[in-house]
């Protein structure tokens, strides 16, 4: 495996090129952060591509038989984890059949790594660098001809059935069976041909998400503009950051100042990330040196193009020997998209929820070859299925006894602002 260094000015349409050449290959995945954030709190931007080695947990493979797989490597792995990985941490199982297909945990070592090292470079890992490299500026760029096309998205479930779903989901918290529940929904279109390449280019640029992601495998595509961190590995510390309360933006400065601040002074919004804080820090405790358990912040806003957001962050020192597959089965699903207590939240939604979610909920992110690793929650993001030409996103929120659930089904809509604007026949 070699490595050499290159000019991104050799590419007349920079990232764009990339994507494209990406695109041809039958797996890849492209992480993207975003320069103007908080450098801690974004993904460092790479591209994987090709499989050398590839771990996939089907019912014949032992989620334990992972250590194994995770062995030294130059150039590190792509970490894909569905939703459904929680029916084999847990005695669980879903009602819903998945029409994207993803698996429920899938890594693969790549043939090839693309990393930003700057601005206006990369560094390019892979048997020949300089055949990569070439093959990447032959790419010619056509003149977009087909727009992205309009798509009227429909809900799995009417207005109504949501409301009354959300009503029953009340009356188990008013019982005692939980505190707060994540309920989602999904919307989805069928016969729909799309560029991903072109649709992910759109939707960050409306977003500017900072763990942003663009996933194939096979006629399965992610393209996602997540801006929650589920798992953060520097050494012998993990990190996680729980996202829980949400506010649209507004144009008015004034009224966005306002916008923030009222959620910010949210005792329902509060209340969801705290219980969520609480319910991360019980997971984390699970690989934790005894005592080690901090929340370093507690409901602080960040802002993005769309929404404000609250979030928490919560952080470890990892008990010595523990793998990667202790930290899943400790963590996963994360608290922000199951509730509390979460195995008898998952049971609930998978009653009262109309659709499988798939990736969605799930994870993206890469792995050092030291172990270190850094983990999305995929949330404000769209799968997929080419052959089928099916395509889908889903939205989500924390339900506690004091939601309004009228004020619930508005808020989805808004939080799928991004990707509506992309499909509505508008230029973006």
């Amino acid at each position: 495996m070699l490595q050499s260094d290159y000019d991104l000015h050799e590419l007349p349409a920079g990232r764009t090129q990339l994507l494209h050449w990406a695109q041809q290959h039958e797996v890849f995945c492209w992480l993207e952060g975003t320069p103007s954030v908080d450098q801690d709190y974004t993904f460092p931007t790479l591209l994987a591509l090709g499989v050398r080695r590839s771990f996939e947990l089907t019912p014949a493979i032992s989620l334990a038989s992972l250590d194994e797989f995770l062995s030294p490597t130059e150039i590190g792995y792509v970490v894909q984890i569905g939703y459904g990985l929680k029916d084999r941490l847990e005695r669980l199982s879903t009602r819903h059949s998945d029409p994207i297909g993803f698996p429920a945990l899938y890594l693969f070592e790549p043939l090839i790594l693309i990393r930003f090292t700057g601005q206006h470079h990369v560094s390019i890992q892979a048997t020949d660098p300089n055949a990569v490299w070439q093959a990447i500026r032959s790419v010619v760029i056509e003149p977009v001809t087909n727009p992205i096309p309009k798509v009227d998205f429909r809900a799995r479930s009417d207005r109504e059935e949501y409301l009354a779903h959300l009503k029953s989901v009340q009356a188990h918290i008013r019982r005692g069976d939980c505190y707060e529940l994540n309920y989602c929904q999904e919307f989805f279109a069928t016969d729909i041909r799309i560029d991903p390449v072109q649709v992910y280019l759109a939707m960050q640029a409306l977003a500017q998400a900072p763990f942003s992601s663009l996933y194939r495998q096979g006629d399965r595509w992610l393209i996602g503009a997540s801006p929650e961190r589920f798992l953060l590995r520097r050494g012998d510390r993990i990190e996680s950051m729980p996202m829980k309360g949400t506010a649209p933006r507004d144009a008015d400065p004034v009224l966005d100042e306002a916008r923030a601040t009222s959620l910010m002074q949210s005792e329902k919004d509060r209340s969801e990330n705290i219980m969520v804080v609480d319910l991360v820090r019980n997971d984390l405790s699970r690989v934790a040196e005894r005592g080690s358990v901090q929340v370093e912040s507690l409901c602080a806003l960040r802002s993005f193009p769309q929404v404000h957001q609250l979030v928490s962050t919560v952080s470890c020192r990892l008990k010595p020997g523990q793998s990667f597959r202790q930290i899943l089965e400790a963590c996963f699903p994360m608290g922000s998209m199951t509730g509390a207590p979460k195995i008898r939240v998952m049971e609930l939604t998978d009653r009262y929820e109309t659709s499988a979610r798939g990736l969605y909920s799930g994870s993206i992110g890469f792995m050092e070859p030291n172990g270190n690793f850094d983990l999305n929650v995929v949330i404000r993001s769209l799968q997929y299925q080419s052959a089928q030409q099916y395509l889908s996103y889903h939205v989500g929120s924390g339900i506690t006894v004091y939601s309004d659930p009228s004020i619930e089904w508005e808020e989805c809509l808004w939080k799928a602002r991004a990707i509506r604007r992309v499909f509505s026949g508008e230029r973006v």
